[in-house]
């Protein structure tokens, strides 16, 4: 049995986009009850190194939005060898289970020679696009729109002007959701080159836009909910982001790779025809290789 066959739950043959957005959530929550152990490890390390690089001033949210790419293909790899696993994973002992294991599957996409300049492309793709974002994010709010909004700067006369800019800002962010949301991705299992990668993962999101946005929805509101608890107390944000987030982020990192490979890896029907058009002849052998 492939890695396609193992999984027919997230077909998309006669589904509404929001049976797709349900069929994906359940794939990826499915998929963490499966090993649990070791996606919260592989969570715990990246919120550890997102801490770390917060405390450096300036920079360090930078080099995070850096980085960040290339733990998210690590993670993708754990997904898709989680998937043509198939099967819950042997028990083992907890430190391997918690951090051995999640430390290497992270940290894997650093070490791979073949892929090193499309993975350092895509790091400087996702960090250019970021502060072209954020620069009119500072200008219009002084911060974030988090902060704009919170910090009472809706109560005075400059309110419309105010709520004008934030959804400007809104709308870049968008944008750069839908370019950034299948780049790793496309780079990592499509062969496809970084830019060429961004611009189909927005041509993606804009043509299942139903069903990715009832997605994300759940994970938007975890993450709102926890950026509002930092607005209130440090306690409250650290207490949602190692409670909420240890769950949140890693289902989300597993539905993205059910909804990948579902739109992308899939047999082609009439919604989707498109598909086969991205993969070359020798990406398929390497996808049947790793299903094996």
């Amino acid at each position: 049995m492939t890695e396609l066959d193992s999984d027919t739950s997230i077909s998309t043959a006669n589904r509404t986009g929001a049976a797709q957005a349900a069929a994906w959530l359940a794939c990826g929550w499915s998929r963490f009850r499966r090993e649990p152990e070791f996606w919260i490890g592989m969570t715990l390390l990246y919120f550890g190194i997102a801490l770390l690089l917060k405390r450096i001033p300036f920079m360090g949210d930078f080099v995070l939005v850096l980085i960040t790419p290339l733990l998210l293909a690590g993670a993708l790899r754990a997904a898709r060898a989680s998937v043509a696993r198939g099967t819950r994973a042997a028990p083992g002992r907890r430190l391997e289970a918690l951090l051995l294991r999640p430390l290497r599957a992270l940290f894997q996409a650093f070490g791979e020679q073949e892929k090193l300049l499309a993975h350092a492309l895509v790091c400087v793709l996702t960090l250019g696009f970021v502060i072209l974002v954020s620069i009119p994010e500072f200008l219009i709010t002084g911060g974030s729109v988090l902060s704009g909004l919170v910090g009472g700067g809706l109560a005075g006369p400059l309110r419309p002007a105010l709520l004008i800019g934030i959804g400007v800002v809104a709308v870049l962010y968008l944008l750069l959701a839908m370019a950034l949301y299948y780049l790793v991705p496309l780079v990592e299992f499509g062969g496809r080159p970084p830019l060429a990668a961004a611009v189909e993962s927005f041509r993606a999101c804009a043509r299942n836009a139903v069903p990715l946005t009832l997605f994300s929805l759940p994970f938007i509101v975890a993450n709102a909910l926890i950026a509002s608890a930092f607005s209130i107390a440090h306690w409250l944000g650290y207490a949602l982001t190692f409670s909420l987030g240890l769950v949140a982020l890693p289902v989300f990192v597993l539905g993205l790779y059910c909804s990948y490979r579902d739109l992308y890896e899939t047999q082609p029907n009439a919604e989707f025809g498109m598909r086969n058009k991205i993969f070359s002849p020798q990406r398929a052998q390497s996808t049947q290789r790793e299903a094996k």
